[in-house]
This record gives structure tokens, sequence and C-alpha cells, in this order.
């Protein structure tokens, strides 16, 4: 049982990523704010923000648990770090990482303007490029961290937004 992780800050195209790595090596993916969403109720949609980031991972790490048991491999979409209420940075808890038996790391980059564009058009929502390139500078340090931590690999992708 093992977990392919694909972090990323919003708009950087994991789900796309996940849907195409999932055809091909024929596992299932899901959404870490989907997973936790369907358990707590909330919603995750253009304002990004959680009420309790702890007892969200805790929901994460249960979820992905019975996951894993009833698939064996997964992949797994989620973040490092997210926005507060505040729109500052925010570095989720490192505890929950190694409950979520990933066996591989691959991060998703992408130019911050080209994020912000990302997110005007999928959310309505327009982020400052300072606060973007600050969640990208931390998702960026938290994945080196993270990988180094459990001790898997960490694969960089710059994404181009092209076929």
């Amino acid at each position: 049982m093992s977990t392919i992780f694909i972090a990323g800050v919003y708009g950087t195209g994991k789900s796309t990523v996940c849907s195409a790595l999932s055809k091909e090596l024929c596992i299932p993916a899901f959404s870490a704010g989907d997973l936790i969403s369907s358990i707590n109720g909330e919603q995750y949609g253009a304002n990004k923000t959680v009420s309790d980031k702890n007892n969200n991972q805790v929901l994460l790490s249960k979820r992905v648990h019975q996951l894993s048991k009833e698939y064996g491999n997964i992949i797994l979409a989620g973040h490092f770090c997210i926005f507060n209420t505040n729109n500052e940075v925010d570095i989720l808890p490192e505890s929950v990482y190694p409950t979520l038996n990933i066996s591989q790391i691959i991060l998703l980059e992408s130019d911050v303007q080209k994020i912000v564009s990302n997110l005007r058009n999928r959310d309505g929502r327009i982020y400052s490029e300072k606060s973007v390139s600050i969640l990208v500078k931390k998702e960026h340090e938290q994945s080196k961290r993270i990988a180094k931590r459990l001790n898997c690999p960490l694969s960089i992708y710059q994404m181009t937004f092209t076929d």
C-alpha cells in the first residue's frame, strides 16, 4: 500500500495530472480537499479557507488509510501549505504525512502569473502575485522537507499548461 502524493499550490494542475496518471497507471486518484469535505461537509471552493486544519489532517489520514486498504496504491492530490483566512501562508501539520504511506512526491510548480490567472479563471478570485509567490516558495520548501523526512523521492515538475 502506497500513495503517490501530487503536491502544489492552488491552480498548478494537480487535478489534471492526477487524472492523467490515474489513467496511465490504473491507480485511483483522489483530492485531499474532496476527501476531507466528504467527511466534514465543508466546501473548499473559491475561498480556499478551512476552519480546522489540524482536525482536517486527522480526517484525511483516516480516509487515506481506508482507501489504501481498499485499493492498495492510490494517487493523492494535496498541499503542504495553504492560505489562512487572512490570506497568509499556513503550513499544514507535518505529522499527517507519515500516516499517508507516501512513496513518492511529485511537486507541480508554475509561473506565478500563470497561477494567478488560472485561479482568476477557475475560481473568479484574484490573488496578489506577492502572496502566491510566497505560497509557492513555502510549498517548495515544505516538499523538500517532507520528502527528506519520509526518505522518499521528490520530483519537481514545471507545468507549462500546453498539450
